[in-house]
């Protein structure tokens, strides 16, 4: 799971706007792969290193930098792999 926090991280930093959510998913090519995404959204929204958003129900879901993404995303201890 770290590797897909760290490969969000890098996906992230290059956007300045909120990025959809079938944008990130669009390279992903096992179950494995998406499940360890969808886990690594979630961890980085607890951390609040992004916020989630969806407008409309069943509507597109938006992933966007909190405003805190760089302080989070350096703080080693707070994104390391817990689920070895």
């Amino acid at each position: 799971m770290s590797q897909m926090i760290d490969y969000l991280r890098r996906r992230l930093t290059l956007e300045d706007k909120p990025v959809r959510l079938k944008r990130l998913l669009r390279n992903v090519n096992s179950r494995q792969a998406l499940v360890c995404m969808f886990l690594a959204l979630l961890e980085l929204v607890r951390l609040q290193a992004v916020q989630l958003r969806q407008d409309l129900l069943f509507g597109e879901i938006l992933v966007r930098k909190h405003t805190h993404f760089e302080e989070v995303m350096t703080e080693h201890a707070a994104v390391r792999d817990d689920w070895r």
